[in-house]
């Protein structure tokens, strides 16, 4: 079976990307190289697997790649700040390129299109846990863009009677090869901590998140793709809620450093309390098994690793 990652030289793409492929399935990989880290270039590169560089909303560039049988369309700009400052950027690659990608895949033969959407699109829960029932409300233009492809998505499955889709719902999802500034709140808190830095909370530190290993992400999406699950929505999450001020805390004690935390103000728009349900997911023979503290750990190696070299 041949499948194409978009954003194969991204954060979540990447190890997408090397799951598949080691699975024995034959991956075609792009990425714009826009926003990729080196260290997940790398990490497909030393597999033997060629990244194709180019963008989802170029045309010419689409055509000249071959027909395939799964689309996992992970390329996206992530950051939700920045998509308060240029919700047009957003609009233009996270809906605009999603709708190009599948017009040109879609007349090439490919009928099943699994899109990587994020938690963002619930905005703030209107009761927890957030099941995938709950309705789309995004509170952010990244959150919107998200939905916005969604609901193109799910436009082409009513609209068309061959074309087949699955939308996936990560929750917080973190793990190594998370670094810069478009990442989350685990890699922000190893980086400053590694600096000798307080991590810096904005609020009073008592929101929850879950936290999802990107390795799990991958074993979930390719749980689907192998059930044949389709024209349907996951969430992909622990179900576990996590006090932003206890991962700091844990962060900062197993980097066996002598910090405490910086509160700042809640940045307007934060979102207070979010975790899932995953039994939809989970009831496909699932489960998360990345133990969180050693997922912590396996970040920290990583992020000193980063530093020494």
């Amino acid at each position: 079976m041949r499948i194409l990652v978009t954003g194969a030289a991204g954060f979540i793409g990447s190890h997408i990307t090397l799951e598949f492929f080691k699975r024995g399935y034959e991956v075609i990989a792009i990425d714009n190289f826009s926003r990729s880290n080196f260290y997940n270039f790398k990490f497909v590169r030393e597999q033997g697997i060629e990244i194709i560089k180019g963008d989802i909303r170029d045309a010419v560039f689409l055509e000249k790649l071959p027909r395939v049988d799964w689309i996992i369309h992970a390329a996206a700009l992530i950051n939700v700040e920045e998509s308060v400052e240029k919700p047009s950027l957003y609009y233009d690659i996270n809906v605009r390129g999603t709708i190009i990608l599948f017009k040109k895949f879609y007349e090439k033969g490919t009928r099943n299109f699994l899109y990587i959407s994020s938690a963002a699109v619930y905005g703030e829960p209107k009761y927890l846990p957030v099941d995938e029932k709950h309705p789309v409300d995004p509170i952010s233009p990244y959150g919107a863009s998200k939905a916005s492809a969604e609901f193109f998505i799910k436009s082409f499955y009513h609209s068309l009677s061959d074309f087949n889709y699955v939308i996936v719902r990560p929750f917080n999802v973190y793990g190594p090869g998370q670094s810069g500034e478009y990442a989350g709140v685990i890699a922000r808190f190893i980086e400053r901590i590694l600096q000798g830095k307080s991590p810096i909370i904005f609020g009073d530190g008592l929101q929850t998140r879950d936290f999802i290993h990107v390795d799990d992400v991958a074993r979930a999406i390719i749980t689907i793709v192998e059930k044949n699950r389709l024209n349907e929505v996951f969430n992909i999450a622990t179900g576990v809620p996590r006090r932003i001020r206890d991962l700091a805390y844990e962060i900062i004690k197993l980097a066996n450093a002598q910090l405490e935390p910086t509160y700042l103000p809640p940045k307007p728009g934060d979102i207070v309390h979010s975790y899932a349900i995953p039994a939809k997911i989970m009831n496909l023979g699932w489960k998360p098994v990345i133990d969180f503290s050693e997922g912590l750990q396996d970040v920290l190696k990583w992020a000193r690793s980063e530093i020494s070299t």
